[in-house]
């Protein structure tokens, strides 16, 4: 068994996630930040603990990066609005949510990882980080760059063992979309059905496998036939 880093792990696709490695038998570090640990305690149980961390906010490397095999990146936050109608504040917070904490992680995770010669890296990112969404620029930009980052430390750790990989869900069923017209978004989706957390949850699971030993690079889009 493997112990991962799961960023985002308060988040409805974060805590899926969690929940499935823990059932599975691994170790995993959940990273929060305003979440009630009391809860998150609640409603996890297995081999985890428990880190509270701004990710706007990195500065020194925790200890326990050592111990880890790997990191799922599902920390985010989305943003609607006229590009021109963003602040400083709210974009230097998408791109260090989103782009600058996955950045560093990975860079102080990179060496431990290729020392063992093993190690698995997942960022759920987004399917605006493939098409763009109007009123969310801001938000698809930094999905965007995930995706780069992805497909270029793929080829930067090839020979490493370590494999690479990004989830592009689309309109996820969770406490975001409980705020939307359902009906209204379904309208659109081919499946006329949302995607559920454990979706995405299955598909992480399948990365971390030693069976996907060589699928890195790659983009695995989830979202009902929405983008093709």
């Amino acid at each position: 068994m493997a112990n991962y880093l799961v960023t985002g792990g308060s988040g409805d696709i974060g805590r899926a996630i969690v929940t499935d490695l823990l059932e599975a038998g691994h170790s995993v570090v959940c990273q929060y930040f305003k979440a009630d640990i009391e809860i998150l305690k609640e409603t996890m149980s297995g081999d985890v603990t428990f880190w509270q961390c701004d990710l706007t906010k990195l500065k020194t490397k925790p200890t326990f990066i050592d111990t880890l095999d790997g990191l799922i990146y599902a920390a985010g936050t989305e943003s609607f609005g006229l590009v021109q109608d963003f602040t400083e504040e709210q974009i230097d917070q998408q791109y260090h949510v989103h782009l600058k904490g996955l950045i560093q992680l990975v860079q102080w995770m990179v060496p431990v990882l290729c020392q063992k010669q093993y190690g698995r890296i997942v960022v759920i990112s987004s399917i605006w980080g493939e098409t763009g969404a109007s009123m969310e620029s801001v938000y698809s930009a930094m999905k965007a760059g995930q995706i780069g980052f992805v497909k270029s430390m793929a080829k930067e750790l090839a020979l490493s063992g370590v494999t690479v990989n990004a989830i592009t869900p689309g309109v996820v069923r969770g406490r975001m979309t409980d705020q939307l017209d359902e009906d209204l978004i379904l309208e659109d989706i081919p499946q006329g059905e949302l995607v559920e957390v454990d979706e995405v949850a299955y598909l992480v699971s399948y990365l971390l496998h030693k069976r996907a030993q060589h699928m890195t690079g790659q983009v695995l889009r989830l979202n009902a036939g929405w983008l093709i």
